[in-house]
């Protein structure tokens, strides 16, 4: 009888465990997608703004790291140079062809 006492015992240990643990999982899952939401409409709101005042006052590229402390760092580029400017190549066309190497001694 005992035995059965001790049984009975330790599956409810067990399922009280998982059912703890299982909780903590949804509601890590819920609190994550609670933020991402909360990130993705201040984002969206503030991106609008942004290309609103961008396509009046020349282009703004924005960029944003989330680092593991939760600390989220924003840069904003400013391009003012004209689009013909901004696209024109770097090299001319007889440079950065193919030339063999050859280490000097």
């Amino acid at each position: 009888m005992t035995f059965i006492g001790l049984f009975l015992k330790s599956i409810f240990i067990m399922v009280l465990m998982v059912a703890i643990f299982l909780i903590g999982i949804v509601s890590f899952i819920y609190l994550r997608v609670k933020r991402m939401t909360k990130q993705f409409r201040n984002g969206t709101n503030h991106t609008n703004r942004r290309q609103q005042q961008s396509s009046a006052a020349g282009s703004t590229k924005r960029r944003s790291a989330e680092y593991d402390d939760g600390v989220v760092v924003e840069e904003e580029l400013y391009d003012e140079r004209s689009p013909r400017q901004a696209n024109r190549k770097i090299f001319a066309k007889d440079e950065g062809e193919y030339v063999d190497f050859e280490e000097e001694k």
